[in-house]
């Protein structure tokens, strides 16, 4: 079973639909971000939360990467995937304050993270665009 999820989920077509997938994620959240109730069930977080698990998906595909990020040698040639996964980390912090409390303090927190976090995504799409299209190849 696990051989097989592993399978479906390392295909070229697997990789391109969670990307498509995070770009229409990430216009959503952007999109509701103004409108969110402090809800957990509110558009934003249903959407934020789904866009969330498509990144750990994402990660996944891209482990090897991820994990090469962080040698010396690598980094030199991957700064924007770097800043990324940094990010990507500091979003991840201001979540988890969010679940410990949601106060006015961790709201302007996740803000201030996720505001630079929004444009950093856009250049690392920009970025990695000519890999997604060899997907399709």
């Amino acid at each position: 079973m696990q051989k097989m999820i592993k399978n479906i989920l390392f295909k070229r077509i697997s990789k391109a639909i969670v990307d498509i997938l995070l770009l229409i994620g990430l216009v959503l959240t952007i999109i509701s971000a103004n409108s969110a109730e402090s809800s957990w069930w509110s558009f934003h977080c249903v959407v934020s939360m789904i866009w969330y698990l498509l990144m750990i998906v994402h990660i996944w595909h891209h482990w090897g990467m991820t994990k090469a990020v962080f040698k010396w040698k690598v980094l030199k040639r991957n700064k924007i995937t770097f800043v990324t996964v940094i990010f990507f980390i500091l979003a991840t912090f201001s979540i988890i304050l969010f679940i410990v409390d949601v106060s006015e303090q961790f709201v302007r927190f996740h803000h201030s993270i996720t505001a630079p976090f929004r444009l950093v995504i856009i250049i690392h799409m920009i970025a990695a665009a000519k890999k997604f299209m060899a997907l399709f190849r």
